[in-house]
């Protein structure tokens, strides 16, 4: 059986041109595409969201292995329409949250978003998540890589 490229070496002139750049438009070159980051989540979990709740709270460790600043500076789930970058601080006395353009995880260090600090917001949540459901995320970098992630959800009743 002979594979894709051994089909493009073999076309006849005039075609393997047009049959590489097909092959380029679908499979990206090494270096592009979902880039390889130094960039790491641990202790992924998100807020349950009880029926008729559109709003839940994702919290996180980001660990920054390489020796240069990276920065979260978007993200997606299919789960929930948008998700954005927040943070709480106090203002006037009183706790307010806004978001962010970015959320900064210096060279070989991490940040924690949690609770009353940065963290993520998804907004517009298309289902009710409950305690043990698993909710995939995809955080986009500032150099353009991306990081998969499964966050567990967790509940917030008190424990007994």
């Amino acid at each position: 059986m002979t594979n894709f490229l051994d089909r493009i070496r073999s076309a006849p002139t005039g075609l393997a041109p047009l049959a590489l750049l097909a092959l380029l438009s679908i499979a990206p070159a090494p270096g592009l595409g979902a880039q390889a980051s130094a960039v790491s989540v641990t202790n992924a979990w998100v807020r349950e969201v009880p029926a008729g709740r559109k709003t839940t709270a994702v919290f996180l460790v980001l660990e920054n292995s390489g020796p240069t600043e990276r920065a979260v500076v978007s993200g997606s789930t299919v789960v929930a329409d948008t998700l954005e970058l927040h943070e709480m601080k106090r203002e006037g006395g009183m706790m307010a949250m806004s978001p962010v353009q970015r959320i900064a995880v210096p060279a070989k260090g991490s940040v924690e978003l949690r609770p009353g600090g940065l963290h993520l917001m998804l907004f517009g949540v298309r289902q009710p998540l409950a305690a043990g459901d698993t909710v995939p995320l995809r955080l986009v970098l500032d150099d353009g890589s991306r990081i998969e992630v499964r966050a567990e959800v967790r509940s917030m009743r008190p424990m007994p």
